[in-house]
């Protein structure tokens, strides 16, 4: 299977840096194919409307993601909810995510934006007909030891490698309902 690990926060490096090859890494172990996409490598614009979907960053990262077969967004959370360039991404990109399973990995500085992904999360299950699963992860600061490195016994590992595991499965049941979806 094909899956797109896609990491939205702009700045180089950083924790979601570390969750996103962390998760792609278990894709890999899994003998699946990934991409893994930095956002703040890739020359996006702003959604327009019309002129954005002329720009080759975003035709190229629109075919990339329509031929994968589920997504994982890693995304940081700002004032309780993922930050812009996640939602910029599915203006972009939006029409390549009908249908697909989709998987979250969300990266807050505390316990306090847990429930930030809903409103997101709503967004793709009603206007693209995404499997959304609802275990997405939920990561603070203080799940990382030091140098911004994931315990491999800790919870969020733990968490990650589950979902990285149920990912095909839900990538599968999509690709099943898309093909008596009529909506």
């Amino acid at each position: 299977m094909k899956f797109a690990v896609i990491n939205t926060n702009l700045a180089p490096g950083g924790k979601p840096a570390v969750v996103a090859t962390t998760l792609a890494s278990l894709f890999t172990e899994a003998e699946h194919e990934v991409s893994l996409i930095h956002l703040g490598e890739l020359d996006l614009p702003a959604c327009d409307g019309y002129v954005c979907y002329q720009n080759a960053a975003t035709i190229s990262l629109t075919e990339t993601l329509a031929s994968v077969d589920a997504i994982l967004l890693v995304s940081p959370v700002y004032n309780y909810d993922l930050n812009a360039a996640a939602k910029n991404l599915i203006e972009l990109t939006g029409g390549s995510w009908k249908g697909k399973a989709v998987g979250l990995v969300c990266l807050a500085g505390a316990h306090r934006s847990y429930l930030a992904p809903l409103a997101f999360i709503n967004s793709l299950a009603i206007d693209y007909r995404c499997l959304v699963s609802p275990r997405y992860v939920y990561v603070t600061r203080s799940d990382f030891a030091e140098g911004n490195e994931l315990p491999l016994d800790g919870d969020i590992y733990k968490r990650l490698r589950f979902l990285a595991t149920e990912m095909p499965v839900l990538a599968e049941a999509a690709a099943k309902i898309a093909t008596f979806d009529r909506s």
